[in-house]
């Protein structure tokens, strides 16, 4: 998913052009890119909803960080609604990473991975697990996740869920958003709330300790596997697969959430799961995912010699970035030519 964004910004771009070119205005240029987006690729309304809603408290929670630094005066001056307007009108929030983080929790609330729905139980459980570093780890994804919803309980984002990179980029767009005299009070305000802002406390992060720890123990087994996808704990069972696979928990990611279900068998297979296993959480994950064609991804896994799985790992573990600009300089050369 994250992977394929820059080539995907491209070509919207292109499009862009074209359609500005030929004198269509900015509505009909959207309707055309809308129009001719691939049904299964579309975002749902939920998705859409849930998307929307957690920017919103990113960007207004961001928005109140900023403003508590900059004076008891400043808070009455920021609307968070109008922030957000004009970051989008400026195209100031078409970042990769950041819509990446938006889909992918909108994705797991689709999923069933909340508190109260299954998962809960087995985080309980391993909140007081003999193994202090297990039941450490635990806690703390406990606390993130309680952590992490509005005054309505509905779920939310805030900077600490961000990476470095959309961190940083995201505070200084909001603060340059702020209709305020003082250019470096703003700059100030974003430093100081950057220099707040650690990484390793990202959800993400947390469940990926939490894997760790449980490995450490000898206890990331089919057995986990099964109770993780069982008990809707689709986050922890992404960030196990990208360990037993020893791929990244991007990759991991993207192919769990594809609407392609013969991906989750290659990601089954990539972890090397035996076919029963593989069959297994098939089905336990049939319902969490939607999936409309499980016997596609056994087919998926069945499919993958293990010299296929080998090079698909190899290819996996290549720099994001390095991939991206070979997929540009590649196309560009198919077009010279």
């Amino acid at each position: 998913m994250v992977e394929a964004q820059p080539t995907a910004v491209l070509e919207w771009s292109r499009r862009a052009a074209r359609a500005h070119a030929a004198g269509m205005n900015g509505r009909l240029a959207t309707a055309m890119t809308d129009f001719l987006l691939d049904p299964a690729e579309r975002l749902s309304e939920q998705e859409r909803a849930l998307m929307t809603s957690m920017l919103a408290a990113l960007i207004g929670g961001l928005a109140e960080e900023l403003a508590l630094r900059l004076g008891p005066n400043a808070a009455a001056h920021v609307d968070a609604d109008v922030l957000m307007d004009r970051l989008r009108a400026a195209g100031l929030l078409g970042r990769p990473r950041l819509i990446a983080l938006l889909l992918r929790r909108s994705w797991l609330i689709r999923s069933r991975d909340l508190p109260g729905e299954g998962g809960t139980a087995l985080l309980q459980g391993f909140a007081g697990d003999r193994d202090p570093a297990v039941a450490s780890a635990a806690m703390a994804v406990v606390l993130a996740r309680a952590s992490n919803r509005d005054r309505f309980g509905r779920p939310g984002l805030s900077l600490s869920d961000c990476d470095a990179e959309t961190a940083v980029d995201l505070t200084y767009a909001v603060a340059a958003a702020f209709d305020t005299d003082g250019e470096e009070a703003l700059v100030a305000a974003a430093v100081d709330l950057l220099a707040r802002h650690d990484e390793g406390e990202r959800l993400e992060a947390l469940e990926a300790r939490l894997v760790l720890a449980i490995d450490q123990a000898g206890r990331l087994d089919a057995a986990g596997l099964l109770a993780m996808a069982a008990r809707g704990e689709v986050g922890l069972l992404a960030e196990a697969l990208a360990r037993i696979a020893r791929i990244p928990a991007e990759a991991a990611w993207s192919m769990l959430m594809r609407r392609d279900e013969p991906a989750l068998g290659q990601l089954l297979r990539l972890a090397e799961q035996p076919r029963t296993v593989a069959a297994g959480l098939i089905a336990a994950l049939t319902n969490r995912l939607a999936l409309a064609d499980p016997a596609s991804a056994i087919a998926g896994f069945d499919a993958m010699t293990p010299s296929e799985a080998t090079a698909v790992r190899s290819r996996l573990r290549l720099p994001s970035l390095f991939k991206a600009a070979r997929a540009v300089l590649q196309g560009d050369g198919q077009h010279r030519a």
